[in-house]
């Protein structure tokens, strides 16, 4: 017996997004469909018949509140079915999303995130890494600008032209093989030569960037001299990496502080600080996942009580997955928690014979679920306008 189950609490946005993702998941599968929630909590009513209304410690905020249901699960649910979660935020888009419950391994199911452990790190505990780092760009683009006072830099990412380019770069940047030409081509630009580089992109060293649609791109390489005369950087031309004026290289959006604090508070040793972790958007569980559940549920009331820790609960989930020796189990395969990061631009999304078809990295997917962690409803996005036409 199968069953998908969410959970939220809280404000209206929230709801709303989940009335949208059953929505969908109804539209897609027959399964039992339910949710989780303290209602007492809820701005808005949720469209849905079959819910659970659990009340929660009053000392927890809604953040707090969802966390503790989500880890709760266990306690909560009728025995004796093979549920699956999903975060309100996950949406079904074709049929073949009812076969996540063939991947079940015991003694608990989960999708691997989109980055690694030492990436998810600053996200998850306060260590100050990722204000540096957001200060630091900041700071630097800023210093840029005014350099060399280009209307689109820093880049605008909301732009479909910049989108474009973009895109292309990142997929230069992760297949320099099949891209050589490419490559070739913008070296050679470098001795004033002018080309087409992909798409009538045209890389012009005399204007100093890429034109695109009667838009033109600054190419930060051609401005080196400029910025190294009025700002306090330079580029390293061997790394191709910014350098501040005392050679130290701008802040990194990784650390290893996530690590530190499993080992500090549960005694937990992880030895792979580019461990690829769970996601906790999408997983698959059972009577068999209880103690695993009833760990993880433990350790994130005991961040919650910590203000080392951002309130979130991967951290703690991947506490849980050393602790039990399974940094090596099984994953879902990507096509049931396909991750929709806005700011890939090389992820392209169209529908072909009524499903969803991803390319990334020349690479051909078709996911049964996206999630959609950010960003969620912006039109002109062509992977959420591939979303809302698959239903419509």
């Amino acid at each position: 017996m199968y069953s998908y189950v969410f959970v939220v609490c809280g404000a209206e946005k929230h709801i709303n997004t989940l009335d949208f993702s059953i929505s969908y998941l109804k539209h897609f599968s027959n399964y039992e469909i339910i949710v989780v929630t303290d209602s007492s909590r809820n701005e808005s009513p949720i469209k849905h018949n079959n819910i659970i209304d659990i009340k929660v410690p009053v000392d927890y905020n809604n953040h707090q509140a969802s966390i503790w249901l989500k880890t709760s699960l266990h306690r909560i649910l009728p025995k004796g079915i093979l549920y699956c979660y999903l975060d309100s935020d996950v949406i079904s888009v074709n049929k073949n999303c009812n076969n996540i419950f063939n991947y079940y391994h015991s003694p608990i199911s989960f999708a691997s995130d989109h980055c690694k452990i030492d990436q998810f790190s600053p996200y998850a505990i306060n260590c100050n890494c990722l204000y540096k780092y957001i200060t630091e760009k900041d700071t630097f683009e800023k210093a840029i600008s005014n350099a060399i006072n280009c209307s689109n830099y820093p880049p605008d990412f909301h732009n479909p032209n910049t989108r474009e380019l973009y895109g292309i770069l990142e997929n230069i940047k992760n297949n320099p093989l099949k891209n050589i030409v490419s490559i070739f081509k913008m070296l050679l630009s470098l001795f004033g030569f002018k080309f087409i580089i992909k798409n009538n992109i045209v890389l012009d060293k005399k204007k100093k960037g890429f034109f695109i649609n009667n838009e033109v791109f600054p190419f930060l390489f051609f401005y080196r001299k400029q910025i190294k005369e009025k700002t306090i950087y330079k580029l390293n031309l061997l790394k191709l990496k910014w350098k501040k004026s005392d050679n130290t290289y701008l802040a990194k959006s990784t650390c290893n502080h996530l690590i530190s604090e499993i080992k500090n508070n549960f005694n937990i040793k992880i030895t792979d600080n580019k461990w690829q972790h769970w996601n906790g958007g999408v997983f698959l569980f059972n009577d068999d996942s209880y103690d695993f559940l009833e760990t993880w549920h433990q350790m994130t009331l005991k961040i919650f009580e910590n203000n080392v820790w951002k309130i979130r609960d991967q951290g703690t989930l991947i506490a849980t997955v050393w602790k039990y020796n399974l940094q090596n189990h099984p994953t879902l395969p990507h096509e049931f928690n396909f991750i929709a990061d806005y700011y890939k631009f090389n992820i392209k999304a169209e529908i072909k014979q009524n499903n969803i078809v991803i390319t990334q990295n020349n690479k051909l997917l078709n996911p049964n679920f996206i999630h959609v962690y950010h960003e969620f409803g912006t039109k002109g996005w062509n992977l959420w306008d591939s979303i809302e036409k698959i239903y419509n």
